[in-house]
């Protein structure tokens, strides 16, 4: 049976299961409330224990001052990036895709494909509890009084709620106390993405490339099978691997977990494009080949051919041997000036005797890991950080854990994983929460200084008017990208 359908039934036995309750009255005895098929339950636990942590007013004012400009700043970012995704659906409308299914535009663990359900869970759990406890800590700190907390259910948590009271707070209270308390869910979840993300770059340090196999042409090998000896060297780095084979045509490969694998035919870099223009295109050199030699070095691995041609420039002349499928060729380039450095004209891939080694693939994933806070100067950075576990990294899970080796333990990839998820899903949280839009945090702040400046009649025009737009535009960025072409 269809799996869609057999979800429909399901949520449809949900909804009447709490239609019925609702009507016996049971739902409100239980202090539960419902819209439809969401569920808001209520409880008045955890509040005292709230209470304490409010008790350092002068620390939660500084935290709920610090959040109104950070909610504006997230508020521009957010809106600017809505309206350029507006404009990028209605000129240059994406196929449908993963990327664009109706099920990705739910952060949902176990729904949203891009989300590892675990670590999502635990993701948003804490993102959950920081948000609302950091409301109502914020609300109690400037003594307006919290009825009760709560999680949203339809029917999975899809979200949890403090319940300020709505007539102290919006009606009693300072413009400043309203903003502090309505921004303090959003800082507090900058705060934990940066901590989450401060731990999670330094733990990377303790990670190192293994020499694992990516890709393999022998049935005997697979993907994650980590090499720990070539013909009786063990082999930790690249350079082991060429000192390992040392012209050998037969090729004794040790795994860690005891097998042996004889490997046997030509090693170097497989050539998988060839590019027009360039001059290995103009010298005849096709895909397939197996670049061997560069003048005169042997190539075992990618990073022998990396190192081969580092430091040429354009104009400068290289010898190579390639292996075509049955004979040995000999080629001589002159390089091709492509910003200060000198270039054949190749995309290449390791080909070890018919495997091509994880190392450069890891340790490319790991440096640009590393490189991520320094992309934050620019807003590229940010729409990266946004987009990272869709288009670039989604966890440390099978088989990417058996491409390095930890000095801390296998312990180390699951608390980075948490780390990751924790930090990613609050700094997409607290963005998603700056739009001006109700019934949002940036929609109430967006509400409270629109009627500072031009009235209540203007704030709650342009409120409404905004908020329109934005729910509008995730509709069609979820509508327009699946409609049949």
């Amino acid at each position: 049976m269809d799996i869609i359908f057999v979800a429909l039934i399901s949520f449809l036995g949900y909804w009447a299961v709490v239609e019925v309750l609702r009507r016996r009255g049971l739902l409100e005895r239980w202090n539960i409330s419902n819209y439809g098929p969401v569920l808001m339950i209520r409880t008045k636990r955890g509040i005292d224990f709230l209470s304490k942590m409010a008790e350092r007013k002068k620390l939660w004012i500084v935290i709920g001052t610090a959040g109104i400009p950070a909610v504006f700043a997230g508020m521009i970012f957010m809106f600017l990036l809505i309206l350029f995704m507006d404009y990028t659906l209605l000129t240059s409308p994406p196929p449908p895709s993963e990327i664009t299914s109706p099920r990705n535009a739910l952060l949902i663990p176990g729904v949203n494909k891009f989300i590892p359900f675990v670590w999502g869970i635990i993701g948003l759990a804490v993102t959950l509890v920081v948000h609302e406890f950091s409301h109502a800590i914020s609300a109690l700190s400037e003594n307006v009084r919290v009825k009760s907390l709560g999680i949203i259910l339809a029917p999975l948590p899809i979200g949890g709620f403090a319940e300020p009271d709505e007539e102290q707070l919006l009606r009693r209270s300072e413009r400043a106390t309203r903003l502090r308390v309505f921004s303090s869910g959003v800082i507090s979840n900058f705060i934990v993405a940066v901590l989450a993300f401060s731990a999670f770059f330094y733990l990377l340090g303790y990670l190192h490339p293994s020499i694992a196999v990516l890709k393999s042409e022998n049935p005997e090998l697979k993907v994650g099978d980590v090499v720990a000896e070539i013909n009786g060297m063990a082999v930790v780095k690249p350079s082991d691997v060429s000192r390992a084979v040392d012209g050998s045509k037969v090729i004794k490969v040790k795994l860690k977990d005891g097998r042996e694998v004889v490997l046997e035919g030509e090693t170097g870099v497989r050539i998988v494009r060839v590019i027009e223009g360039y001059p290995a295109h103009s010298a005849g050199i096709r895909e397939g080949m197996i670049i061997t030699q560069v003048n005169g070095k042997r190539i075992v691995t990618l990073q022998d051919f990396l190192d081969a041609l580092r430091g040429k420039k354009g104009g400068e002349s290289v010898a190579i041997t390639v292996f075509d499928g049955r004979n040995y060729r000999n080629y001589s380039l002159i390089l091709k000036d492509s910003k200060g450095r000198g270039i054949m004209g190749v995309q290449v891939e390791e080909y070890f005797a018919g495997v091509t080694f994880s190392y450069y693939y890891a340790s490319n994933l790991l440096e640009t890991l590393k490189r991520i806070p320094s992309m934050m100067t620019d807003p590229r950075g940010w729409i990266f950080i946004i987009s990272m576990p869709i288009i670039f990294f989604n966890s440390f899970s099978y088989p990417i854990t058996q491409f390095y080796t930890s000095q801390l333990g296998g312990w180390l990839f699951y608390l980075l994983n948490t780390l990751y998820w924790i930090g990613w899903i609050n700094f997409y949280v607290g963005l998603f929460n700056c739009l001006p839009a109700i019934p949002l945090d940036g929609g109430r702040v967006f509400y409270d200084v629109a009627e500072k400046i031009g009235g209540k009649g203007i704030a709650e025009s342009a409120t409404r008017f905004l908020s329109f737009l934005i729910f509008l535009s995730i509709i069609l960025s979820i509508v327009i990208p699946n409609m049949p072409r």
